[in-house]
C-alpha cells in the first residue's frame, strides 16, 4: 500500500512539474511576443516622431495642418515681408498697409508653428507611454534602450520656441500699432520694442541651434 501511495505522490508531483514547466514556457512566449510587439510600436512611433520634428523644424506643416491653416495670397505674403523688414522707414500710406495686412498674414507661421508643435507633443506622449508600458516587462527599456528624456527635452523646446515666435508677432503687431499712433521710431518706447524684437529674433535663433543638435543626438543613437 505505502509503494502505491508513494509512487501516487511521485505521478503527481512529476505532473505538477510538467505543468509548471508548460506555463512557465507558455508565460515566456507569452512574454516574448509582447515585447516584440511593443518593440515594433515604439520603432514605428520613434520614426512618426523624427518625421514631425524635421518638418516642424523646417517651419513646414503636414497635409492636414496645411488645409487648416492657411497663408494669406502670394503677392500679399511677398509684399508683407517687404514692408515688415522697413518698418522704420515706410511711409503713411504703407504702415496702413502692413497694418491691413497683417490680419491677414501676420500670424500664420506661428500658428503653424503651434499646431505642429503640438502634434509633436501627442505623438511624444504616446512614444513615452509605449516605453513605459515596454519597461513593465523590461527595466533597462525605458532610460537605456529609448532616449525617452531626450525627446522630453526636444518637445519642451520646441514648446518654447513656439511661444516665442507667438511672442515675436505680438511685438511686432505692438510697433506697428504705435507707429500708427505717431510714436518716432526714435522715441525710449520705440527703441524699447525693437530691442524687445530683437531680443525675441536672438532667443529663437539659439533654441533653434539647440534643437538641431539635439535632433541629430536623438537621430544617431
Amino acid at each position: 500500500m505505502k509503494k502505491f501511495e508513494t509512487k501516487h505522490i511521485l505521478v503527481t508531483l512529476i505532473g505538477i512539474g510538467a505543468l509548471f514547466l508548460a506555463t512557465s514556457w507558455y508565460v515566456h512566449d507569452t512574454q516574448a511576443e509582447y515585447v516584440g510587439q511593443m518593440k515594433l510600436l515604439i520603432a514605428e512611433q520613434s520614426s512618426t516622431l523624427i518625421s514631425i520634428a524635421e518638418v516642424t523644424d523646417r517651419d513646414g506643416a503636414d497635409a492636414v495642418v496645411s488645409a487648416i491653416i492657411q497663408d494669406c495670397a502670394q503677392e500679399d505674403r511677398s509684399r508683407f515681408d517687404t514692408l515688415l523688414g522697413k518698418l522704420s522707414t515706410v511711409n503713411r500710406a504703407e504702415l496702413v498697409e502692413v497694418s491691413q495686412l497683417f490680419n491677414a498674414c501676420g500670424n500664420y507661421y506661428s500658428q503653424r508653428k503651434a499646431v505642429m508643435v503640438a502634434r509633436l507633443d501627442r505623438e511624444y506622449e504616446v512614444y513615452r507611454d509605449y516605453v513605459h508600458l515596454l519597461s513593465l516587462v523590461d527595466a533597462k527599456a525605458e532610460n537605456v534602450s529609448y532616449p525617452v528624456d531626450k525627446w522630453e527635452e526636444l518637445v519642451t523646446l520646441e514648446l518654447k520656441r513656439s511661444e516665442l515666435s507667438s511672442s515675436l508677432v505680438l511685438i511686432q503687431d505692438d510697433i506697428i500699432v504705435a507707429l500708427l499712433d505717431n510714436v518716432s521710431i526714435n522715441s525710449e518706447e520705440m527703441r524699447a520694442k525693437v530691442s524687445k524684437a530683437q531680443d525675441a529674433q536672438d532667443t529663437l535663433a539659439y533654441t533653434g541651434s539647440l534643437i538641431d543638435a539635439l535632433r541629430e543626438d536623438i537621430i544617431g543613437l
